[in-house]
């Protein structure tokens, strides 16, 4: 925008547009963490190589997020369901770091997936791998959360990053 239009607009009354990045961002420290709806639409980032979980609210249609991983884990990095009654549809794939090897797994078709766990080696959790959630239901049951994204691992063998509580 050239600076005369962006003076013409402030003398109006009126503020040119402008990108704001913090707002959109959530940086995840090691330990418990819980996201709210009103953190619909940010990325999540895994920004910490300790052990982090973060707890997902409960689901209301249309309810996204994207998590990043910007740096390896050394301890289990963590997406849970609210409840045990709101599992992951989906899947993700696995491209190791360390060797020529990728793999992909899927959620269990009935939705009782309700833990997501990248550990740094064979489930993921290497720097760059993301994730996008997004809830397909408005209610407790089975099948509330799609699930999609590349996660980075390490070694030769990747594995499933989903679980049952």
């Amino acid at each position: 925008m050239s600076s005369k239009k962006a003076i013409n607009l402030l003398r109006r009354g009126m503020t040119p547009p402008m990108t704001v990045y913090g707002p959109n961002v959530k940086l995840l420290s090691a330990g418990a963490n819980t996201l709210t709806a009103e953190d619909s639409g940010k990325t999540i980032v895994f920004n910490a190589a300790a052990a982090t979980t973060v707890t997902l609210p409960s689901p209301r249609l249309g309810m996204q997020f994207h998590f990043i991983t910007t740096i390896a884990a050394t301890g289990d990095h963590e997406i849970i369901a609210a409840t045990n009654a709101h599992g992951f549809l989906g899947g993700v794939n696995i491209v190791s770091t360390t060797a020529a090897k990728a793999d992909a797994f899927s959620a269990a078709t009935t939705g009782v997936n309700d833990y997501i766990t990248m550990n740094g080696g064979t489930t993921g959790g290497g720097a760059g791998g993301h994730l996008w959630v997004v809830a397909l239901l408005d209610s407790s049951a089975a099948k509330c959360w799609g699930v999609g994204g590349t996660l980075n691992g390490v070694g030769s063998t990747m594995a499933t990053p989903f679980a049952d509580s």
